[in-house]
């Protein structure tokens, strides 16, 4: 018997799902601030497989990124690790609203580009930042949380 225990622990154990303390032991967290950083091993233990996955090309091969498409987000991979999360809606801002609801919600510590917006989160592990693309005319297109100083 002690055998069996000690068989389940060293090889099943660690495949078991490992859910936020945040949530409370009730399932994997929501939040994609959470999601930043974990590794590719605990994304699929976590949220399971991806409802599809596609590439993305930067400028240069270190800004390639592997796309994990789940039904509330996409998750950017660079390498083994989550540093990039595209959201529906955060922070009280939705896909397709205009910017001055983005103001609105954000207040002070929002800076506002050509095309974009940018709010810098409470940190972490490393630093968190909030970018709000807008379409031409003015609504929230994508909202990204990602590392900043990645």
């Amino acid at each position: 018997m002690r055998k069996a225990i000690c068989l389940f622990f060293a090889v099943l154990a660690p495949s078991l799902p490992l859910w936020s303390q945040a949530t409370g032991g009730e399932g994997p967290s929501r939040d994609p601030v959470d999601v930043i950083g974990l590794t590719l091993t605990m994304v699929y233990i976590r949220y399971g497989i991806p409802d599809t996955v596609y590439a993305v090309r930067g400028a240069e091969e270190w800004q390639d990124d592997v796309v994990f498409v789940y039904n509330d987000w996409d998750l950017y991979m660079y390498k083994d690790r989550v540093w990039q999360v595209g959201v529906k809606s955060s922070h009280d801002i939705r896909l397709g609203d205009p910017g001055g609801v983005v103001s609105l919600a954000l207040g002070e510590g929002l800076k506002t580009y050509n095309g974009y917006m940018l709010y810098k989160l409470p940190s972490r592990a490393w630093p968190l930042e909030m970018r709000i693309t807008l379409d031409a005319a003015g609504k929230v297109a994508a909202i990204f949380i990602y590392r900043s100083d990645f």
